[in-house]
C-alpha cells in the first residue's frame, strides 16, 4: 500500500510540475466543435440505449492553467423497444452549461460544468401520429480530458433529475 501511495504521489508531481514553470503565452479565447457519444445511466437507461450529437464550446483563458467554459449543443438518444404497443421515439437534449477547466499538466485537464438541459421526448400516439413532451432540469458535468494541439478528447458524467449519461467528446478547437 505504501509503494502504491508513493507511486501515485510521484506521478501526480510529474503531471503537475510542468505547470510550475509555465509561461504566460496561453490562448485567451478558443472555439471548438465536438462530436459526442453518450451511454445512458440511471432512469435514462430504462428507455434509451445510446446517444450522440454535437456541441460547441467557447473557452476563455483566465491564465496559463485555467479557463472559463461555455458549452451547448444537441444530443439525441435512441429508444429501446419497450413492448406493449408503446412506441417511444427519440429524445433530444439541449444542454446549456458554463464551467471551469483546470490544466493538471500541459495536456491533461479537469473540467466541471453546470447549467440547464432542455429535453424534448417524442413518442407515437398509436394512430400514426407523434406526440411530444418537453421539460428542463439542472445539469452538472464533471470530467477529465486530454488536449493535443487543436484536438480535445474528454470523458464526463453528465447528470440531471435522477438520470444521466457517461459522455465522450472528440473536439476540434480553433
Amino acid at each position: 500500500m505504501k509503494k502504491l501511495l508513493a507511486v501515485a504521489v510521484v506521478m501526480l508531481a510529474a503531471l503537475t510540475s510542468s505547470k510550475l514553470y509555465a509561461q504566460d503565452d496561453y490562448k485567451k479565447f478558443s472555439l471548438g466543435i465536438g462530436l459526442e457519444a453518450a451511454l445512458p445511466v440511471g432512469n435514462l437507461s430504462n428507455a434509451y440505449s445510446f446517444g450522440g450529437g454535437a456541441t460547441i464550446r467557447a473557452t476563455i483563458g483566465l491564465d496559463a492553467s485555467s479557463a472559463f467554459t461555455i458549452t451547448s449543443g444537441a444530443l439525441a438518444f435512441a429508444p429501446k423497444d419497450l413492448g406493449g404497443g408503446y412506441k417511444l421515439k427519440t429524445q433530444v437534449n439541449i444542454p446549456i452549461k458554463a464551467g471551469y477547466r483546470y490544466m493538471l499538466s500541459d495536456n491533461f485537464y479537469a473540467i466541471g460544468e453546470a447549467g440547464v438541459t432542455i429535453a424534448k421526448t417524442y413518442a407515437s400516439n398509436g394512430s400514426g401520429g407523434t406526440v411530444s413532451a418537453s421539460g428542463s432540469s439542472f445539469t452538472y458535468a464533471p470530467g477529465i480530458g486530454l488536449k493535443l494541439g487543436g484536438v480535445d478528447l474528454s470523458v464526463r458524467y453528465e447528470g440531471y433529475s435522477g438520470a444521466g449519461f457517461i459522455g465522450g467528446r472528440l473536439g476540434f478547437n480553433f
